[in-house]
């Protein structure tokens, strides 16, 4: 037998493609995470506004859209001044 190969080698985690579920996953991405609430909250946004064709019969929900709206802007706003939404 070839003493070429390490003990190492043939110990190791790897295997088919996939690392150990013990090995750490410290590559996660806070940007990401962010990107993914930001998506969420735009997301909700858009699905209560497809509904505003139905509920504008009344003058009293256009307040409410609009106090809505008013509020996601304002995030978007304070997200973009404190950093944590970046246009690189």
């Amino acid at each position: 037998m070839s003493t070429n190969y390490s003990y190492l080698y043939f110990i190791s985690e790897f295997e088919c493609g996939f690392c150990s579920a013990l090995t750490s996953l410290s590559n996660f991405s806070i940007g990401f995470l962010r990107l993914l609430v930001f998506f969420v909250l735009l997301d909700v946004e858009v699905v209560l506004f497809l509904n505003a064709v139905n509920t504008f019969l009344s003058l009293s929900v256009y307040f409410y859209y609009f106090f809505f709206l008013v509020i996601v802007l304002l995030g978007f706003f304070y997200e973009i001044y404190w950093g944590f939404i970046r246009f690189n």
